[in-house]
């Protein structure tokens, strides 16, 4: 057996009929337990995560799903590839792309802030990332830097989206109907001031939370971070309030006017509005042509701040951007059923 906690049933030394084996336990989530684990027969690095069946709010078969769903009819670039989901004893579990650190991770290694160029290179692949998602009629729902991950060895400069328990299907035939009086879902730092009203999530609110996400990057804390109260719905009224309250102008003062232009491109969205998501990559792309100018050399995709200085070897470049349609799209109308959007379109320069 691979692990013995106490008080739990132990997770076996291998899965699916032995083509998984289990190594060490590299952490725990709401959902149960994670693994380091090697596919049997290539001893390629994967992870496999363990989901106690008696949990009363399973999410595995659900991520399962979503990551099916995203990788027919091929994979997409930044998002981890799904092995397999099944029963194991008393465990749900499933099988994934090994991944490397988060952006929480790499934010308190550079002293709890990035620079903007970082925050510029990492929001370049964040919205290549969320408009894909949204592509497929999905929302995330918990935008927050936990759940964006590095790949690791040649696709270290890779950034993965990751953790779809929260996701839900925006768009089957039509958009979903506005809905009212909901429960906050998601995370309370990032939310959007829709979610904090209650109102259900579009595409709108991941992309306002991924402005909160980024202004996080560069300030290292937001206004709202860090309210005391005596009960989280306390502490959730207050931070709506104080989100509701802040200026976009004073949460971007000092920082480049894209993150600015961002921000309220996104809380001027509505309910059912299709995102001009090339508009908003460009803000970025921009930016870092201005960078480029400003430091008289090219900013690479790997510049992050973390890398100065090191030998990264080879890498797999990412894959140039196409125009993605959306679902409400025209194109979509006449695109044949589960074709992936990376498929074909037109390559638009950074």
């Amino acid at each position: 057996m691979a692990s013995n906690t106490q008080g739990k049933p132990r997770v076996p030394s291998s899965i699916a009929n032995g083509k998984f084996e289990i190594g060490k336990k590299l952490g725990a989530g709401c959902f149960g337990e994670v693994f380091r684990a090697v596919i049997s027969d290539s001893k390629t690095e994967i992870a496999v995560k363990f989901e106690d069946i008696s949990n009363n709010a399973p999410q595995l078969e659900h991520e399962a799903a979503m990551l099916n769903l995203l990788r027919n009819p091929i994979q997409p670039q930044g998002f981890a590839e799904f092995y397999h989901f099944g029963k194991e004893g008393s465990f749900h579990v499933l099988a994934m792309e090994y991944l490397g650190k988060s952006l929480e991770d790499r934010v308190q290694e550079c002293s709890g802030k990035f620079t903007p160029k970082t925050a510029c290179l990492v929001a370049s692949q964040v919205l290549i990332r969320i408009e894909y998602l949204h592509s497929r009629g999905v929302v995330h729902r918990d935008i927050k830097p936990e759940n964006f991950m590095w790949g690791v060895n040649d696709k270290q400069h890779h950034l993965y989206l990751i953790d779809f328990g929260l996701s839900k299907k925006y768009f089957d035939k039509k958009h979903s109907q506005l809905k009212q009086k909901l429960s906050l879902t998601g995370t309370a730092r990032y939310a959007s001031l829709n979610a904090h009203r209650g109102l259900e999530q579009s595409r709108r609110d991941d992309l306002e939370a991924i402005g909160h996400m980024l202004l996080y990057f560069l300030r290292g804390q937001l206004p709202w971070s860090g309210l005391e109260a005596k009960s989280k719905q306390e502490k959730y009224r207050k931070i709506k309030e104080k989100k509701e309250t802040t200026k976009i102008s004073d949460l971007c003062e000092g920082y480049p006017k894209a993150f600015d232009d961002y921000l309220t491109y996104c809380r001027n969205l509505g309910f059912k509005d299709r995102p001009d998501y090339v508009y908003l990559r460009k803000l970025f792309a921009d930016l870092r042509v201005e960078m480029e100018r400003e430091d008289g050399k090219k900013v690479e995709a790997w510049d992050f701040e973390w890398n100065q200085g090191r030998e990264l070897g080879e890498l797999v470049p990412l894959l140039p951007y196409t125009n993605i349609v959306q679902p409400d799209d025209d194109q979509a109308r006449a695109r044949p059923r589960g074709m992936c959007c990376f498929c074909g379109g037109t390559p638009v320069d950074d």
